[in-house]
């Protein structure tokens, strides 16, 4: 009885351990997260030369740069960083109007430097 007591002691333990991550509370955004979905979503654009799946996965990066517009970062740099995610997001929406509107040959250097302001950003607010 003591040894089955234990192993259910344990086994709700580790349970803890490997289970689903605990939500976050309603609005809270875990930036960590946020950034690594983005980095799949631009490693997905940068294997493609379709335009219509560059377009879907600028879409899914433009609902979680959103999302990460709303995180909290280090003290004292949080309107630096909301600023720095309004010039991407504006850069983002750029390249998503020139999809739309068909101009693809100007895709390339538009991609490059929204690739280049992730890439700036993400070093300076790495969480």
């Amino acid at each position: 009885m003591r040894f089955q007591a234990l192993l259910l002691t344990a086994a709700l333990g580790l349970g803890g351990c490997f289970g689903a991550p605990a939500p976050q509370p309603e609005g809270v955004v875990d930036l960590q997260q946020t950034m690594k979905a983005m980095g799949r979503e631009w490693k997905a654009i940068s294997q493609s030369d379709d335009p219509a799946i560059i377009a879907n996965h600028l879409a899914q990066i433009h609902q979680l740069s959103s999302d990460a517009s709303r995180a909290m970062v280090r003290k004292g740099e949080q309107a630096d960083y909301e600023d720095s995610m309004v010039k991407f997001q504006v850069a983002l929406e750029t390249v998503q109007g020139t999809i739309a509107a068909g101009e693809f040959d100007d895709l390339e250097p538009l991609l490059a430097d929204l690739d280049a302001l992730r890439k700036e950003y993400h070093k300076r607010f790495k969480p």
